[in-house]
């Protein structure tokens, strides 16, 4: 009788499991966690294993903190600037009052981040106007995105040495220094916090597919929308994602993103509504062919500056402005932008990895390519802090590949002339955030036709007493630009200060006719019809500067003057009670002298 052989659709034979695993040897029997593994091959496994002995990596994480947190040090002496951090903190009622529904029910700065504004109330109950604490929980926030930029990779790739050099690349990467060390963006730092925490959940749901995780999940992006609508991205993110991770895309696996895409269509709106409250839409008008143009520009930019963050600037200018035709040479990054499209396509054929990391940057950085016009610069470096992280990937996927083709020593110089050369350069830049004036130097010095800093620096200038160098930069700002009324109303104020009143009325008038609604200028010029002794005129303009802006304390207390001087002692003193009771000490110890 002929033997069966084994595995050949024999079923009748039924080899006994205890006695094979008795001929097998030790090496062969079960134990509670499956087969034991001998000498080499159990070393292998183990490091294969991305989750075994996780302090081998926790020592290189937390070197990539400490290194992240030396050279961001800089950034804790910096101070408040006059671009946004003023509005968002000094001039902002909001954090004061701590009132949750006028948090939850209004925009600041043409923006809808309630959760960002909370933050900042809360910053500013504990830390009052010391900029060392907002600058500190800038940084707290940043070095918990590192960690969470870690898990995140270390989930999506199962390789604990890709999810380092991601988090070692995103941690100290000179083109973060913007959303780290201005104080205003916090709403930058905030948002990818909760992004990040969605996304590792998510990451999560996938690998053990259960539910809590995809609610979880689901709330955090919630998180995140309400500290920036530019997370409004992450639902096209998890569908990328799927596809990466060997997921069907089917009608069940998109249905369970239906929540995700309806928030994220609901604050695209609000976001949409909150940019035309304040006028930021619109600012720039080019035809739809000319901003394809321009976001093609823009993405090829991104990956340059990620690659080599040479020449960054705070503000970067359209190159032309509208109605202008744009250069030739802007084309070639029409051509640049299809060619990287074609060969990420054609890597398909060969790896999924190269699609997902250029895909996870673009459908990130699409929302501010500049499609639909907000402000007037063309890009920005805090767009590219969440974005930045599919580079990352694929950086560190890269050196992972090196690891494998036996080029040890190549990787490791590679590895350490970038990580020296981004964290020289981020401790250098951190400084140039340390004020007004260091900023907007730093932009001009990049390019000299942006009237925007010229302005700015003027008022830095102004504020220093350094008045011949800011009437200087005013007058270089409206050259550019002839209708800055910022411009002119500043260097009005120094002509005044200087007793040359007829170029201060001069100044103050261009820029009321300018900006009829501009109280500022009202009450300035009140202040140099005053000192002319023409109070009716004075009276006049500090009644337009208060009716325009009612809670300006300074108006009463300047209206209040030219009444007493008038003779209208009792609308002066009616005056200096609303003055008073708005906050303003010097009216409060001028009714104590009238009361005595």
């Amino acid at each position: 009788m002929k033997k069966q052989k084994e595995g050949r659709g024999n079923p009748g034979v039924v080899k006994n499991p205890l006695t094979a695993a008795k001929n097998a040897g030790p090496e062969g029997r079960k134990t509670d966690h499956g087969r034991q593994l001998s000498g080499k091959k159990k070393k292998s496994a183990m490091a294969n294993d991305p989750y075994a002995e996780r302090w081998k990596y926790y020592v290189p994480l937390t070197i990539i903190l400490l290194l992240t947190f030396f050279i961001y040090l800089p950034a804790l002496h910096n101070g408040l600037l006059t671009w946004d951090d003023d509005d968002y903190i000094k001039n902002n009622t909001l954090l004061s009052s701590f009132n949750l529904k006028e948090i939850f029910s209004q925009y600041v700065l043409c923006n809808y981040h309630p959760f960002t504004i909370l933050a900042l109330a809360l910053e500013y109950h504990l830390f009052g106007l010391n900029e060392t604490g907002y600058h500190a929980v800038n940084l707290l926030l940043h070095l918990l995105n590192v960690i969470l930029v870690f898990y995140a990779v270390f989930l999506l790739s199962d390789k604990a040495g890709v999810a380092l050099i991601a988090s070692l690349l995103f941690g100290i990467h000179p083109m973060h220094v913007e959303s780290v060390a201005w104080i205003a963006e916090l709403k930058d730092l905030l948002y990818t916090f909760f992004f990040l925490l969605s996304y590792i959940f998510y990451l999560k749901y996938i690998k053990y597919r259960h539910k809590k995780f995809l609610v979880f999940a689901l709330l955090l992006f919630l998180a995140s929308l309400l500290s920036k609508a530019m997370a409004a991205s992450l639902p096209v993110v998890l569908i990328l994602t799927d596809y990466f991770k060997g997921r069907k895309i089917n009608l069940m696996s998109l249905l369970e993103k239906i929540p995700f895409f309806f928030l994220a269509i609901i604050f695209g709106l609000v976001a949409v509504s909150a940019q035309r409250s304040g006028g930021s839409t619109g600012v720039i008008d080019f035809t739809f062919p000319q901003r394809i143009l321009f976001a093609c520009f823009g993405f090829i930019s991104y990956l340059y500056k990620l690659l080599l963050p040479l020449h960054l600037s705070a503000f970067y200018p359209y190159p032309v402005k509208s109605g202008e035709s744009i250069p030739l040479q802007y084309y070639a990054y029409l051509v640049l932008f299809a060619g990287l499209i074609v060969s990420v396509l054609i890597s398909l054929r060969y790896t999924k990895t190269i699609f997902f990391g250029i895909g996870f940057f673009a459908l990130t950085v699409f929302l501010v390519l500049q499609l639909f016009p907000v402000g007037g610069a063309v890009i920005a470096d805090r767009y590219s802090y969440i974005p930045s992280i599919g580079i990352f990937f694929l950086a560190g996927e890269g050196y992972y590949l090196m690891e494998r083709k036996k080029l040890k020593m190549i990787r490791i110089i590679v590895l350490g002339l970038f990580t020296l050369f981004f964290s020289i350069l981020t401790y250098s830049r951190c400084g140039t955030w340390k004020d007004d004036l260091t900023l907007w130097t730093d932009v001009i010095s990049r390019d000299q036709t942006i009237e925007f800093a010229y302005t700015n620096r003027g008022i830095a200038l102004r504020s220093e007493h350094r008045n011949d160098e800011a009437v200087s930069d005013f007058s270089r700002a409206i050259e550019l630009k002839s209708d800055n009324a910022l411009a002119y109303n500043n260097r009005g104020v120094i002509y005044y200060n200087e007793k040359r009143n007829d170029k201060a009325v001069n100044d103050l008038n261009k820029a009321i006719e300018l900006k009829p609604d501009y109280a500022e200028a009202y009450n300035n010029r009140g202040n140099v019809f005053y000192d002319a002794k023409k109070y009716d005129e004075a009276i006049r303009d500090y009644s337009k500067a208060i009716k325009l802006h009612p809670g300006d304390a300074g108006a009463y207390f300047n209206r209040a003057h030219a009444e007493f001087d008038s003779g209208k002692e009792n609308d002066a003193i009616t005056d200096l009670k609303r003055s008073a009771s708005l906050g303003f000490q010097p009216a409060a110890d001028v009714l104590r002298q009238i009361n005595k």
